[in-house]
């Protein structure tokens, strides 16, 4: 009897704690982990970009055994860690974001004329969605994350901007124009696109 009265308050406690649990940061032997507990009923590891520990827990498993769960764990860890240093792109500026706009203005100031297409002006932006664009109004935004690219994906991006004051899609007249003054068109998009944006 007495089991069975200790056994519904159990679940009677288990099932009114709140079910969204605040992620808690906890360290054991020189790991920091996030610990995540929710309705489940294993304990897990990831190693996520960036090196973050995340361990995933029942909400009652104690606290003990995942420290122990995640020590086991410390060799598997140690080369998951091993394998993203040598997975991800360090990038690398090839100058300051100073001198990137006077290469900027430099680049702009010789295809406008030899491409008869001038901007209104020019925005230097901090996005990640966009190496650079073209607002209807004529005014060409650069990011200045260029930096993290080459002087010669810098004139293409400059090009490229440049063709839409006189081509807002990108269709087939586009791309012509683009290619008849950057012809290294395709090479350097395909450069720019395994480039990360973080």
């Amino acid at each position: 009897m007495a089991c069975s009265v200790c056994r519904r308050v159990f679940w009677l406690c288990y099932w009114h704690i709140p079910y969204s649990i605040p992620r808690v940061i906890l360290d054991v032997m020189s790991h920091q982990y996030t610990l995540i507990r929710s309705f489940r009923h294993t304990v897990s590891l990831q190693v996520k970009t960036g090196g973050e520990l995340v361990v995933r827990a029942p909400r009652l498993y104690p606290k003990y055994l995942i420290d122990k769960f995640v020590v086991s764990k410390r060799r598997w860890i140690a080369k998951r860690l091993k394998e993203q240093d040598k997975t991800v792109v360090k990038p690398v500026s090839f100058c300051s974001e100073e001198e990137l706009k006077v290469l900027i203005n430099n680049c702009v100031s010789h295809y406008s004329i030899v491409m008869s297409l001038t901007p209104r002006s020019l925005r230097f932006t901090h996005v990640r969605t966009y190496w650079g664009s073209c607002a209807p109004t004529g005014v060409i935004s650069f990011n200045l994350k260029l930096v993290e690219t080459s002087p010669e994906a810098v004139e293409y991006v400059v090009v490229h901007e440049l063709a839409h004051l006189r081509w807002r899609g990108h269709g087939i007249r586009f791309w012509d124009l683009v290619k008849k003054y950057y012809p290294k068109t395709n090479e350097i998009r395909a450069y720019l696109r395994q480039l990360p944006r973080d």
